[in-house]
């Protein structure tokens, strides 16, 4: 016999207001269930002030593991076996900027015919694909305005690649994924060789930092954020053999992977889902290139950035509600860490909002509304103050391990810029199943001195 859950809620609660609306000249009896309804919020309260807490103290004691002495994670070897690669670039409308990019990718320490160049062209209506083609590379056209995003994008050319396999006419090892307006160091496709070869890695992310870390505040708090979040997130889980996140660009899969588990993401997060889907079904960790560096292009405007944030969080929260329960379960049968590591990194976010918990039950600790006994059920004062000291003391550092010493003084901006991620984490859980891709417009173009300070840069 099927239940219909939701009609057995409605049922008991008409049942609970019409017992309480008969008794409502008791007294007695609404002060009891005053009473009864006050201990729920408040264990509540107590609960998600405790597991904010325990999550916290968790991203903290890995963090610190991030500050210690980074030693070179990968050594030029000649005995190593080239990989042959085939480095997608995806573009929409990308024409004021795609020209660099491939400048830039024929210039990287490898072997030249180790690796390919392809552009995917996605819904182009601009001239990027006549650009491609007159820089001689390899340009594909896509043209589905039905299915626009750059996750459908990658499943055609996924599948393109496996043809040309199938027919004999290229064959790859691992494929390399990257955005048209960005800029990768010489050594990148080097050091993804090693993580590949000597590190026996399917998977891997490489560093993001930032194309245009001085153009103002917004884009300085974008590259602020990803050089602590590199230190104190990717790099520590690397030293412990955890999973980094992929990032959207930069990343990198063997040929072999996208055969077993195939592309198949359906959300706005393209690499977050992959990341999940990749730990869900194989258990194993996404390796972190720290010194392959890939330069990113920030928005600069405030709504830009917004949109752009917004979308990251309908995705996110999209897979947070597919994936985080079985990854759960999948670390409870099999012990797997990177599972529950994994299901930790989704339910990020409402983190920001459970934190809100921990401020009313200080304020009704403080104007005595609660009895003061309850903080000890909460955490230790001690624990809450090194969290807190952490939190503001550990980017800092992190800047200081990144050689970045002189935007030290830009990080309480971080801060304020990190208020607007409340409504952005709102809107995101909103708009979850909503899918309509927002292209985030790029034009910068450094000039050649810059840009060969950017390549050369491990």
């Amino acid at each position: 016999m099927c239940i219909n859950k939701k009609r057995v809620w409605i049922s008991l609660s008409v049942l609970f207001l019409g017992f309480t609306i008969i008794h409502f000249t008791n007294m007695d009896y609404l002060l009891y269930c005053g009473k009864v309804v006050l201990s729920i919020v408040v264990a509540l309260l107590i609960f998600f002030t405790q597991f904010q807490g325990v999550l916290s103290l968790y991203q903290v004691m890995i963090s610190l593991l991030g500050l210690l002495k980074n030693k070179k994670m990968y050594r030029v070897e000649n005995k190593l076996d080239s990989t042959r690669f085939a480095v997608l670039v995806c573009a929409h409308n990308e024409e004021s900027v795609i020209g660099q990019i491939i400048q830039n990718l024929k210039k990287v320490d490898y072997p030249k015919g180790k690796y390919d160049i392809h552009v995917i062209c996605d819904n182009c209506t601009d001239g990027t694909a006549q650009i491609v083609r007159k820089a001689g590379v390899n340009a594909w056209e896509r043209q589905d305005p039905q299915k626009r995003g750059k996750g459908y994008g990658l499943e055609w050319m996924f599948q393109n690649l496996f043809c040309l396999e199938k027919e004999n006419k290229k064959v790859y090892d691992a494929v390399v994924i990257l955005d048209a307006d960005n800029i990768v160091s010489r050594n990148f496709l080097q050091v993804l060789n090693y993580k590949l070869v000597a590190e026996k890695y399917e998977v891997i992310q490489a560093y993001l930092d930032s194309k245009n870390p001085t153009d103002n505040w917004i884009s300085k708090s974008y590259a602020i954020a990803y050089w602590s979040t590199n230190r104190l997130y990717q790099f520590s889980r690397g030293k412990l053999g955890l999973s980094a996140q992929l990032g959207g660009t930069g990343m990198c899969f063997s040929m072999q992977v996208l055969k077993e588990i195939g592309w198949g993401t359906q959300s706005l997060t393209e690499d977050l889902e992959f990341t999940a889907k990749y730990i869900f079904t194989k258990g194993k960790s996404v390796g972190w290139a720290h010194e392959a560096k890939i330069f990113d292009e920030k928005p600069t405007d405030f709504k830009i950035s917004f949109r752009q944030r917004v979308r990251w969080m309908q995705g996110h929260m999209d897979c947070m509600v597919r994936y985080s329960v079985p990854l759960l379960k999948k670390f409870l049968q099999t012990f797997n860490i990177n599972a529950l590591d994994m299901c930790i990194y989704l339910i990020q976010p409402t983190r920001t909002l459970l934190s809100v918990n921990s401020i009313i039950l200080f304020c009704l600790t403080y104007y005595e509304l609660l009895p003061s006994y309850i903080m000890p059920y909460v955490l230790s004062p001690w624990i809450w103050l090194m969290i807190a000291l952490s939190f503001y003391l550990l980017p800092i550092i992190a800047l200081i391990q990144e050689k970045q010493i002189k935007n030290v003084i830009w990080t309480p901006i971080v801060y304020i810029f990190g208020f607007s991620w409340v409504p952005i984490i709102l809107l995101g859980f909103i708009k979850r199943k909503q899918k309509v891709w927002v292209h985030t417009p790029h034009n910068r173009v450094m000039d050649k001195e810059k840009m060969l300070k950017m390549e050369e840069l491990t």
